[in-house]
């Protein structure tokens, strides 16, 4: 239900902002006026919380505050308006298609619980967000200052956050409101805000496809909850990208209103409507300015291109006085809004260019994978001089089309490496015909609106949209891999109007019609579906999203997620020790320490790369009553464990909740190890190859003190052929190499309370092609009362 709070605060408190700048829009000229609100009211109360916030404003006043005065001002031009009744009632169903959209966006968060939710796939940036909110929650801008300065006693989360005001910090100031507001946790209320800001794209859309391209509503509300519910959003929300999905939906609504700027009368008659299109135009370059600047690199280009179709055109361009007056007074009114936090908008554009030039990252590699075909990296193959010419063929023949449709995303369509190589080709060959038919409807759709209302606005945005979407390409020949992929994604809005139009055009072709709807449908599946595959156990995500990749479960693997539970636990503690190396569980436990007023102390605290690190040791940490690990199995004196590992045996075995404890084949939490190369799976079971020393240090309860140590080797052929186990440094067993299972007594180590077991052969093994030292392969190892 918090989830649902959180929404509803998000679209009602937003709304009510934007509202009366949606209601100056005049009704003749605008249909379903009212879903401009949430996205401008968003993009305004960015600047707000974030100039206020400088002024020592706390953010959660600011939101309350702007969303009182907007209601309060929307409130009296509505009764001005006129009769109201019919609204109400059109309201009402809109209400309720809102809300499905917005139930399927919160679903994926339910079934996949913490594990998924706390951050999709790019921690690095979800924590960054996450621990500036926790300090514009926690501190006013003067403290922060002060406890922010770097130093070897600063808190780490003051220091990140005070750096983070120059660089998007606007939408962790709104989610700190958010959470303070709807009376949750930070870390909690991470999911549904991001949930609130893919739905600002169902507003946009709409408004979009009903008022730009003269969509009929039904299907303007299908299209646009594709868009909201499909790929391209469900992208950006797992990358975590939270400012750019903040600013999608407004940068969309930007290029709109450039291309409804030049029609004719559509703002109402002069002087009016230069006013009202300045208010709107400014309301949203505001935002976008204190969201996320850097989409202006592409939008720039397509409003360009825009403004020129416009005075091509005789019609339009007798609405120029009235346009460029509007647009330009418009940026002006933001870029004024900019000046008092000049560094975190208008200058943070050429930082973040600037470093992007100089510092190109390989992160395409695994969040953009989907834009080079399948689960074949083709690109790869094609470089690769050692590639025979069968394999050439297929990666020059299967790339263009895979690329294609991924970049569509429809990447889920795409065949496996498990389909036959028959049908794999024949289904691409389809696919080929299939994007012939798609590419070719929209260019003729284009094209048929272009000639039959050139002058109209639905010419000039889907000018705008092609424009906009040749610059990642444009980025990608200059080099640069990722910043062309982050292109790709800006433009997504524009890359999907094209997909539409087709339906959108008035005269289109019932094969591009049906080819554009079935882009429509798959974007419609995909969000159907995500609930159901996020969920554990049911395979490894949507294909082609980030969190389908290998390293997102590499980093959540072994440790327990569960944020509420750990929350829980925190409640009762007056400080918390987190020693948890695991750089991501450790920001996340101090994360959620510090959003509960709870100081906490940690040995290891990591950069946001992970690389390096160190000690934040406040003063009176160790009076500290509560310690956080993953591989400890006791606190020290005076403390209370709390585990984040997901293996909970060996605390169980010293517990005394089971008798039998496996250390060999992949230690538990708790057990020291040296000597293993790690689990390997085979049909027989699990099996772990040992240098020839291996050494295990097992924790053993004195009052109930293991009886026997199980030994099973896998019959492998080995060079050793003698075998000895110790414990404790006094020798158990030696013979030759054991073919059938052994069973040692510890009868005479029941009084210690950590046992030292170390195996060990007499020769090195090695197999052709394998660089280790190997001595003998564990199939068994195990201690037991």
């Amino acid at each position: 239900m918090h989830d649902i709070l959180v929404v509803g605060l998000f679209v009602s408190m937003c709304g009510a902002i934007g509202l009366p700048f949606s209601l100056l829009l005049p009704s003749p000229g605008f249909a379903v006026r009212w879903a401009l609100a949430p996205p401008l009211g968003f993009g305004l109360l960015a600047a707000g919380t974030a100039l206020l916030y400088l002024s020592g404003v706390a953010p959660w006043v600011t939101l309350l505050a702007m969303a009182a005065t907007g209601l309060v001002v929307a409130a009296a031009m509505i009764v001005r308006s006129g009769p109201w009744r019919r609204r109400i009632s059109t309201g009402v169903w809109s209400a309720m298609a809102v809300a499905a959209v917005a139930i399927l966006c919160l679903a994926p968060g339910w079934t996949g619980g913490p594990r998924f939710r706390v951050f999709q796939a790019n921690v690095y940036d979800h924590l960054l967000y996450v621990g500036a909110s926790i300090s514009y929650r926690t501190l006013d801008y003067a403290t922060l200052v002060v406890q922010g300065v770097e130093s070897a006693q600063a808190d780490p989360l003051a220091v990140a956050a005070l750096w983070f005001i120059d660089w998007r910090s606007a939408v962790s100031m709104m989610h700190a409101a958010f959470a303070v507001v709807s009376r949750g946790d930070v870390v909690d209320c991470a999911y549904p805000y991001m949930v609130g800001m893919q739905l600002n794209m169902l507003f946009a859309a709409l408004f979009v496809f009903v008022n730009a391209l003269a969509m009929r509503r039904s299907l303007a509300w299908i299209c646009a909850s594709a868009l909201t519910v499909g790929f391209f959003e469900q992208y950006v929300f797992d990358i975590n990208a939270w400012s750019q999905l903040a600013a999608q939906p407004i940068f969309l609504l930007l290029l709109a209103f450039v291309a409804l700027a030049f029609d004719k009368d559509r703002f109402g008659q002069v002087p009016g409507s230069i006013t009202r299109l300045a208010a709107v135009f400014a309301a949203l370059m505001t935002g976008a300015f204190f969201l996320y600047p850097e989409s202006l690199t592409v939008y720039g280009l397509a409003a360009a291109v825009i403004v020129v179709a416009a005075i091509g055109q005789r019609a339009s361009r007798q609405t120029l006085p009235v346009a460029a007056t509007g647009l330009v007074a418009g940026i002006g009114l933001s870029l004024l809004a900019c000046i008092p936090h000049w560094s975190g908008t208008a200058a943070y554009v050429v930082r973040q260019l600037s470093h992007a030039a100089a510092y190109p990252p390989d992160w395409w590699k695994y969040f953009q994978r989907y834009l080079f075909g399948g689960e074949a990296n083709f690109l790869e193959i094609i470089a690769n001089p050692d590639s025979r010419l069968g394999e050439l063929a297929d990666a020059w023949f299967s790339l263009p089309v895979e690329a294609a449709v991924g970049g569509l995303g429809a990447y889920a369509v795409l065949p496996s490496a498990s389909w036959p190589v028959a049908v794999a080709f024949m289904w691409k060959l389809l696919l080929y015909g299939f994007l012939f038919v798609l590419l070719r409807g929209v260019a003729k759709a284009v094209w048929t609106i272009w000639r039959t209302e050139p002058d109209g606005s639905a010419a000039r945005l889907l000018a705008g949209s092609l424009a906009g979407c040749l610059v990642p390409i444009a980025i990608l020949a200059a080099g640069h891999a990722w910043a062309a992929g982050k292109g790709l994604a800006m433009a997504a809005p524009m890359l999907f109007t094209l997909l539409v139009a087709p339906i959108a055009a008035k005269r289109g072709e019932p094969g591009a019609v049906v080819a554009s709807a079935i882009v429509v449908v798959a974007h419609l599946i995909l969000g159907a579906l995500r609930p159901l595959l996020v969920m554990q156990g049911l395979g490894a995500d949507i294909p082609g999203l980030p969190t389908a990749a290998v390293h997102v479960n590499a980093q959540k693997a072994s440790l327990d997620w569960n944020y509420d539970r750990v929350s829980a636990e925190f409640a009762s503690c007056n400080g918390v020790v987190i020693d948890v190396a695991h750089p991501m569980m450790n920001h996340v436990l101090r994360s959620l320490a510090a959003d509960r007023g709870i100081a906490w102390a940690s040995p290891n605290i990591f950069s946001w790369s992970g690389k390096t690190g160190r000690a934040y040791l406040p003063t009176g940490w160790d009076k500290f009553d509560c310690l956080v690990s993953a591989e400890r199995l006791t606190a020290n004196p005076g403390q209370r464990l709390i585990s984040v590992a997901t293996d909970r045996s060996s605390r169980e075995y010293l517990e005394g909740r089971r008798d039998v404890l496996e250390i060999g084949t992949e230690a538990p939490p708790g057990i020291a190890t040296r000597g293993l190369f790690g689990k390997e799976s085979t049909p027989g079971g699990a099996l772990q190859w040992a240098s020839p020393s291996a050494h295990f240090d097992v924790p053993n309860k004195p009052s109930a003190p293991a009886r026997t140590l199980r030994l099973a080797l896998w019959p492998m052929p080995i060079s050793g052929s003698e075998f000895i186990v110790k414990i404790n440094g006094r020798e158990i067993y030696r013979g030759s190499v054991p073919a059938e299972p052994l069973s040692l007594t510890l009868d005479g180590f029941a009084g210690a309370e950590t046992l030292a077991v170390e195996l060990a052969t007499n020769a090195v093994t090695r197999f052709p092609g394998d660089p280790r030292d190997l001595g003998f392969a564990i199939r068994e190892l195990s201690v037991r009362r």
